[in-house]
């Protein structure tokens, strides 16, 4: 059987990329574990979502009433897994991402608060940023993003929900692992979006910032 360049560089890419993810799948953090446990019990979660609002009214000023975004460049919050909104508030607390607001902001936040944060957001449906999509970023995604983000772009528990998700801000994220800028350092992404051309960038953030 004759295998092409392209279809080798994908079983490689493939194989690569789950190397990586595997030892995250693999690793649940004690905070983590704590707010599944949290999750097991409907009453406990109603608290914590209650809970939620003495932090969330100051994210409102950003991320918008529920976690709909009212700025472009901004992230949606709204729906997106709480594993994951829970690693990435760790994950700014750290400095291990970057962004110097967000920093200081999730410093400040206790580990209940944090739990409080990502189960009230993940609870909120999202509204689609966009309103129309694209044919060419469905191919792009298709091709370069569905293995890791899921079919219809929800992600999971270390991945990122994109569906819905601001165009401005999905447009910024991507530049920033094609073009490695060390604001975002995640190997798998700055291969996958590796070659991108502006126009292929706005095709992709259109499209899926129009689904649900």
């Amino acid at each position: 059987m004759a295998f092409s360049i392209r279809s080798v560089c994908r079983l490689f890419f493939a194989l690569f990329t789950l190397s990586v993810m595997i030892p995250a799948w693999a690793q649940v953090s004690p905070l983590d574990a704590r707010m599944k446990k949290v999750l097991a019990d409907n009453a406990a979660t109603s608290a914590s979502i209650n809970a939620a609002k003495k932090v969330t009214f100051f994210c409102e000023v950003c991320h918008g009433v529920n976690g709909s975004s009212v700025k472009g460049d901004v992230p949606n919050l709204a729906g997106q897994n709480s594993s994951y909104l829970l690693t990435q508030i760790d994950k700014f607390s750290r400095g291990q991402r970057q962004e110097k607001f967000m920093e200081g902001l999730m410093k400040l936040l206790t580990e209940e608060e944090r739990i409080n944060v990502a189960l009230f957001y993940s609870s909120k449906a999202v509204e689609p940023a966009g309103k129309e999509t694209s044919l060419t970023g469905q191919a792009i995604y298709t091709a370069r993003c569905s293995m890791c983000h899921a079919e219809h772009a929800h992600g999971n528990e270390t991945t990122p929900r994109l569906a819905g998700q601001q165009i401005d801000y999905l447009k910024k994220s991507i530049k920033r692992y094609r073009d490695r800028t060390g604001e975002r350092i995640y190997e798998p992404m700055s291969a996958s979006t590796a070659g991108l051309k502006e126009v292929e960038i706005q095709a992709l953030a259109a499209y899926l910032s129009s689904l649900k």
